[in-house]
């Protein structure tokens, strides 16, 4: 596994407090292998496909091939009930259309989500509403007014400076200037000032 197949943020995530937990690292390899299946193809059919092959691959704790061999942290089988359960709760986002229905959904894939890593042994916890903006944003979601007007008087809670710094972005670029890419670039950029600021505002 290399930090190509993690999500930028995930990737910042594992370097600064997973350098040594394999299950975290592994659990954000599935996260990014999952979320970015509906860009692949519109197929919703070949994508249900995907995840129901990778669910049965780990079930039967296949992990041979180039893909599953990220996996096999997960022969654990309390680990392993807890991974098949997270991949559930996403195939069950592909059946909705609705934003409130899939972020429904996506609490709890998100629950289970903190479950895991707090299996490996941390106390992260990864916020909702980013898992939540990363997959919209991967998925490039299409009907963007109506994801602005779900989330418009929503309080957002971020513990993390890395996911929050994101979410702002997705808010301003993504949702209210209709861009489509948020380079890593971009997110470098605004989260150097995040944390400049951050630490002007500790300073005496």
């Amino acid at each position: 596994m290399n930090s190509r197949n993690l999500f930028y943020v995930r990737n910042l995530q594992a370097k600064f407090y997973f350098k040594k937990n394999e299950i975290v690292r592994s659990l954000f390899f599935l996260e990014n292998y999952l979320f970015s299946l509906p860009k692949q193809t519109e197929e919703i059919l070949v994508i249900k496909f995907r995840v129901k092959w990778i669910y049965d691959q780990i079930k039967v704790d296949n992990f041979t091939n180039e893909l599953t061999t990220n996996f096999i942290v997960f022969k654990d089988s309390i680990l392993k009930e807890k991974i098949l359960t997270f991949i559930d709760y996403f195939s069950q986002t592909l059946e909705e259309k609705k934003i409130e229905n899939i972020f429904k959904t996506f609490k709890k894939l998100n629950k289970e989500f903190n479950s895991i890593i707090s299996f490996s042994g941390s106390d992260f916890l990864s916020s909702v509403y980013f898992q939540f903006f990363q997959y919209m944003y991967k998925e490039d979601f299409k009907n963007r007014n109506e994801l602005q007007d779900f989330f418009s008087n929503s309080r957002l809670k971020i513990n993390d400076h890395f996911e929050e710094v994101f979410i702002k972005i997705f808010l301003k670029f993504f949702l209210k200037k209709k861009k489509k890419k948020i380079s890593k670039t971009i997110y470098l950029f605004y989260l150097l000032i995040c944390l400049f600021n951050k630490n002007e505002n500790n300073s005496p």
